[in-house]
């Protein structure tokens, strides 16, 4: 019987074993290249992973120098055990986030960066934070030009600074973003009356006294008190020096104690407990 002949169903069959063969063998081919590329990726991280445990135990990344930049206040032995860096650690495997956290967490760092140099050499930037003023409450704090109060102030630190009084320790616990708002207030205040001309310097301020009703108010080293308010500083001491030269000029102005200006167009003058002048 010639192959012409053969019945349709068989075939038919023969076909699809000849099939089912070709796909088993393409299967088979498949799940061998699979297995063959999985070895070669598997081999290759482990020779990655072996390569990296070498590395970073190697002594030829150890850290062995540190330089610091920025500081001022601190010393370079400070900002370095601020970020608990010690000779000897592993370059590489070194956090350099987790050292920027740890100097943030140091009252005196506002920012700080740090680079690697491979092989063995870490370079910290820091920007330390300048104090604007002093704020006197349950101690001495000093405070920076944001009104933030950011550390104490230590025997044989510099205190000529601008002095705030009338904050306790309790209200900067409960309400420091009003605090912080308040002594920014008092700072914008110094540098008003550094900068212009008004009768009246800063040198001759004993404190700035930050009331939550009153506002601020200047007592002078003369022993007078100057009522400002909370807000339009420059017009009331604009109208301070107008004051003060009319009352020079008619002799009072030794005899004026209490100057009230926090009013929007006149001010109260008192000698003592009398009211000396109104207008």
């Amino acid at each position: 019987m010639t192959e012409a002949s053969l019945p349709l169903s068989m075939q038919s069959s023969e076909l699809q074993e000849s099939e089912r063969s070709i796909k088993k063998t393409y299967w088979r081919r498949s799940v061998l290249k699979i297995l063959f590329v999985t070895g070669i990726c598997l081999d290759i991280l482990l020779a990655c992973a072996l390569g990296y445990l070498i590395v970073i135990r190697s002594s030829y990344f150890n850290l062995n120098k540190v330089d610091v930049y920025g500081n001022h206040r601190l010393s370079k032995e400070e900002v370095i055990e601020a970020a608990r860096l010690e000779t000897g650690m592993n370059l590489l495997s070194i956090d350099l986030e987790s050292i920027t956290e740890r100097l943030l967490r140091h009252p005196w760092i506002r920012s700080g960066s740090i680079y690697r140099r491979l092989p063995g050499q870490l370079v910290l930037e820091v920007e330390e934070r300048t104090p604007r003023g002093i704020l006197a409450s349950d101690r001495l704090y000093y405070i920076d030009e944001k009104g933030i109060v950011f550390t104490r102030v230590l025997p044989g630190d510099p205190i000529d600074l601008p002095l705030f009084t009338g904050i306790q320790s309790d209200s900067m616990r409960l309400h420091p973003g009003e605090i912080q708002d308040s002594l920014r207030s008092g700072l914008k205040l110094t540098e008003l009356i550094d900068r212009v001309d008004f009768g009246l310097h800063y040198a001759d301020v004993r404190e700035i006294n930050i009331n939550s009703e009153e506002g601020l108010t200047l007592k002078m080293k003369s022993g007078q008190i100057v009522i400002l308010g909370h807000d339009d500083f420059e017009s009331r001491l604009l109208r301070f020096d107008r004051l003060r030269k009319f009352l020079t000029d008619r002799g009072q102005w030794r005899n004026a104690h209490i100057i009230n200006l926090d009013f929007e167009d006149r001010a109260i003058v008192r000698s003592s407990e009398d009211p000396l002048l109104q207008g």
